[in-house]
Protein backbone atom coordinates (compact mmCIF):
# COMPACT_ATOMS: atom_id res chain seq x y z
CA UNK A 1 0.00 0.00 0.00
CA UNK A 2 1.35 3.39 -0.95
CA UNK A 3 0.02 5.34 2.07
CA UNK A 4 2.01 3.62 4.85
CA UNK A 5 5.11 3.69 2.64
CA UNK A 6 4.81 7.47 2.08
CA UNK A 7 4.25 8.11 5.76
CA UNK A 8 7.25 5.99 6.67
CA UNK A 9 9.41 7.95 4.23
CA UNK A 10 8.05 11.23 5.61
CA UNK A 11 8.86 10.15 9.19
CA UNK A 12 12.35 8.99 8.26
CA UNK A 13 13.04 12.28 6.49
CA UNK A 14 12.08 14.37 9.50
CA UNK A 15 14.01 12.23 11.95
CA UNK A 16 17.07 12.25 9.65
CA UNK A 17 17.12 16.06 9.51
CA UNK A 18 16.88 16.56 13.24
CA UNK A 19 19.62 15.78 15.69
CA UNK A 20 18.91 12.70 17.77
CA UNK A 21 18.78 14.69 21.01
CA UNK A 22 16.42 17.30 19.49
CA UNK A 23 13.54 14.84 19.14
CA UNK A 24 11.66 14.26 22.39
CA UNK A 25 8.58 12.10 22.86
CA UNK A 26 5.67 13.59 24.84
CA UNK A 27 3.08 10.83 25.25
CA UNK A 28 1.79 10.16 21.73
CA UNK A 29 3.31 13.39 20.38
CA UNK A 30 6.91 14.36 19.63
CA UNK A 31 8.70 17.70 19.29
CA UNK A 32 11.79 18.30 17.14
CA UNK A 33 13.73 21.01 15.35
CA UNK A 34 15.40 21.40 11.97
CA UNK A 35 16.81 24.31 9.98
CA UNK A 36 15.31 27.00 12.24
CA UNK A 37 11.87 25.35 12.30
CA UNK A 38 10.04 23.57 15.08
CA UNK A 39 7.62 20.71 14.70
CA UNK A 40 5.18 18.98 17.04
CA UNK A 41 3.50 15.91 15.55
CA UNK A 42 1.70 12.63 16.05
CA UNK A 43 0.38 9.82 13.85
CA UNK A 44 -2.61 7.51 13.55
CA UNK A 45 -1.02 4.03 13.56
CA UNK A 46 1.17 4.91 10.59
CA UNK A 47 -1.79 5.69 8.32
CA UNK A 48 -1.86 9.47 8.76
CA UNK A 49 0.09 12.31 10.38
CA UNK A 50 -1.07 15.46 12.17
CA UNK A 51 1.14 18.22 13.49
CA UNK A 52 2.17 21.85 13.74
CA UNK A 53 5.17 23.42 12.03
CA UNK A 54 6.49 26.82 13.20
CA UNK A 55 9.10 29.10 11.65
CA UNK A 56 9.68 32.88 11.78
CA UNK A 57 6.87 33.36 14.35
CA UNK A 58 4.35 31.72 12.02
CA UNK A 59 2.70 28.38 12.73
CA UNK A 60 0.44 26.17 10.66
CA UNK A 61 -1.12 22.79 11.27
CA UNK A 62 -0.74 20.03 8.73
CA UNK A 63 -2.53 16.79 8.03
CA UNK A 64 -1.32 13.98 5.75
CA UNK A 65 -3.37 10.91 4.95
CA UNK A 66 -1.88 9.76 1.64
CA UNK A 67 -4.81 11.11 -0.39
CA UNK A 68 -3.55 12.72 -3.59
CA UNK A 69 -4.36 16.36 -4.25
CA UNK A 70 -3.51 19.21 -6.58
CA UNK A 71 -0.94 21.60 -5.15
CA UNK A 72 -2.39 25.00 -4.26
CA UNK A 73 -6.01 23.85 -4.26
CA UNK A 74 -8.29 24.07 -1.23
CA UNK A 75 -9.83 20.97 0.37
CA UNK A 76 -12.43 20.79 3.16
CA UNK A 77 -11.70 18.92 6.38
CA UNK A 78 -14.07 18.22 9.28
CA UNK A 79 -12.55 18.10 12.76
CA UNK A 80 -14.19 16.68 15.84
CA UNK A 81 -12.92 17.67 19.27
CA UNK A 82 -14.20 17.52 22.84
CA UNK A 83 -15.62 21.02 22.46
CA UNK A 84 -17.41 20.31 19.16
CA UNK A 85 -17.01 19.88 15.42
CA UNK A 86 -15.42 22.37 13.07
CA UNK A 87 -15.26 22.55 9.27
CA UNK A 88 -11.97 23.90 7.92
CA UNK A 89 -10.48 24.66 4.53
CA UNK A 90 -7.01 23.28 3.99
CA UNK A 91 -4.49 24.06 1.27
CA UNK A 92 -2.70 21.18 -0.43
CA UNK A 93 1.06 21.72 -0.70
CA UNK A 94 3.79 19.22 -1.49
CA UNK A 95 6.63 18.59 0.94
CA UNK A 96 9.87 17.46 -0.66
CA UNK A 97 11.56 14.69 1.25
CA UNK A 98 14.81 12.88 0.61
CA UNK A 99 12.77 10.01 -0.85
CA UNK A 100 10.16 11.89 -2.85
CA UNK A 101 7.21 14.21 -2.51
CA UNK A 102 4.46 13.94 0.15
CA UNK A 103 1.25 15.93 -0.17
CA UNK A 104 0.24 17.79 2.99
CA UNK A 105 -3.01 19.55 3.80
CA UNK A 106 -2.19 22.77 5.69
CA UNK A 107 -4.61 24.82 7.78
CA UNK A 108 -4.18 27.91 9.92
CA UNK A 109 -3.57 27.98 13.64
CA UNK A 110 -5.95 29.94 15.89
CA UNK A 111 -6.52 30.40 19.62
CA UNK A 112 -9.94 28.68 19.33
CA UNK A 113 -8.43 25.66 17.58
CA UNK A 114 -5.47 25.45 19.98
CA UNK A 115 -7.86 25.55 22.94
CA UNK A 116 -10.08 22.82 21.45
CA UNK A 117 -7.05 20.61 20.80
CA UNK A 118 -5.61 21.11 24.29
CA UNK A 119 -8.95 20.15 25.91
CA UNK A 120 -9.43 16.98 23.84
CA UNK A 121 -8.24 13.47 24.57
CA UNK A 122 -8.46 12.70 20.86
CA UNK A 123 -9.21 14.56 17.63
CA UNK A 124 -11.02 13.10 14.65
CA UNK A 125 -10.50 14.10 11.02
CA UNK A 126 -13.11 13.37 8.34
CA UNK A 127 -11.74 13.92 4.85
CA UNK A 128 -14.24 13.82 1.95
CA UNK A 129 -13.36 11.61 -1.01
CA UNK A 130 -14.59 11.94 -4.59
CA UNK A 131 -16.47 8.64 -4.16
CA UNK A 132 -18.88 10.35 -1.75
CA UNK A 133 -17.37 8.60 1.28
CA UNK A 134 -15.12 9.98 4.02
CA UNK A 135 -11.68 8.84 5.10
CA UNK A 136 -11.43 9.17 8.86
CA UNK A 137 -8.47 9.28 11.21
CA UNK A 138 -8.34 9.69 14.97
CA UNK A 139 -5.28 11.13 16.70
CA UNK A 140 -4.47 10.87 20.39
CA UNK A 141 -3.84 14.27 21.94
CA UNK A 142 -1.84 12.82 24.85
CA UNK A 143 1.29 14.96 24.96
CA UNK A 144 0.02 17.66 22.56
CA UNK A 145 0.37 20.57 25.01
CA UNK A 146 3.84 19.45 26.15
CA UNK A 147 5.11 18.97 22.57
CA UNK A 148 3.80 22.34 21.37
CA UNK A 149 4.99 24.04 24.57
CA UNK A 150 8.52 22.67 24.17
CA UNK A 151 8.65 23.57 20.48
CA UNK A 152 7.47 27.14 21.06
CA UNK A 153 9.71 27.58 24.13
CA UNK A 154 12.86 26.46 22.30
CA UNK A 155 12.05 28.65 19.28
CA UNK A 156 11.57 31.64 21.60
CA UNK A 157 14.87 30.92 23.35
CA UNK A 158 16.67 30.72 20.00
CA UNK A 159 15.07 34.00 18.97
CA UNK A 160 16.01 35.69 22.26
CA UNK A 161 19.62 34.47 22.07
CA UNK A 162 20.36 35.71 18.58
CA UNK A 163 18.34 38.86 17.82
CA UNK A 164 21.29 40.34 15.90
CA UNK A 165 21.27 37.31 13.58
CA UNK A 166 17.61 37.82 12.72
CA UNK A 167 17.02 39.77 9.49
CA UNK A 168 15.03 42.93 10.05
CA UNK A 169 11.58 42.72 8.51
CA UNK A 170 10.49 45.77 6.55
CA UNK A 171 7.81 47.84 8.24
CA UNK A 172 4.40 46.78 7.06
CA UNK A 173 5.68 43.66 5.29
CA UNK A 174 3.81 40.51 6.14
CA UNK A 175 3.48 37.09 4.58
CA UNK A 176 0.66 36.58 2.12
CA UNK A 177 -1.94 34.21 3.60
CA UNK A 178 -3.43 31.39 1.59
CA UNK A 179 -6.82 32.05 0.05
CA UNK A 180 -9.82 29.86 0.76
CA UNK A 181 -12.56 29.40 -1.86
CA UNK A 182 -14.68 32.32 -0.64
CA UNK A 183 -11.67 34.66 -0.79
CA UNK A 184 -11.24 35.08 2.97
CA UNK A 185 -7.64 34.75 4.21
CA UNK A 186 -6.72 31.69 6.24
CA UNK A 187 -5.22 32.82 9.59
CA UNK A 188 -1.56 31.80 9.58
CA UNK A 189 0.02 34.06 12.17
CA UNK A 190 0.49 33.13 15.79
CA UNK A 191 1.84 35.19 18.63
CA UNK A 192 4.28 32.76 20.19
CA UNK A 193 4.20 32.81 23.98
CA UNK A 194 5.96 30.57 26.45
CA UNK A 195 3.63 27.94 27.86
Amino acid sequence: MRLPFLLLLFSLYFSHLSHADDRIEHGDWASQFREGMGEASTHDNGTAMFGMLCADRLCRYYFANGTPCEAGNNYPIMLTTKVGALALDSVCEPMQTANGEVMLYWFGESAQLNDAFSQSESVGFAFPLTSGHFRTNVFSMSGYSEAVGRMVGVLLEQQDQSPQDQPQQEAGASPVPEEVPDGEPVPTEIEIKKI
